[in-house]
């Protein structure tokens, strides 16, 4: 398998806009925060499970901003209308 070329910011940034922790995805990748960081830096390789788990997080579209396939990154989970 090849390593997916991970743009560190825009991956933390895909995290963020689908509301999901470091240590959430690391959990369900089987490791460590630590070891995740590394993989997102492209300072470590990561496995199957590591670039699967990051995959789900972020959902497709976020992974094609991550990935730098694309770059726009549109929210799209529907939020609730501010009260007036």
């Amino acid at each position: 398998m090849t390593r997916p070329n991970l743009t560190p910011h825009r991956c933390k940034a895909a995290l963020h806009l689908r509301r999901k922790t470091m240590p959430l995805v690391a959990r369900q990748a089987g490791v460590s925060v630590r070891h995740l960081v590394y993989v997102i830096a492209g300072q470590r390789p990561g496995s199957q499970r590591v670039y699967q788990a990051l995959r789900d997080a972020i959902g497709p579209d976020g992974w094609l901003f991550a990935t730098g396939q694309t770059h726009l990154l549109a929210d799209e989970q529907p939020h609730a209308a501010p009260r007036a």
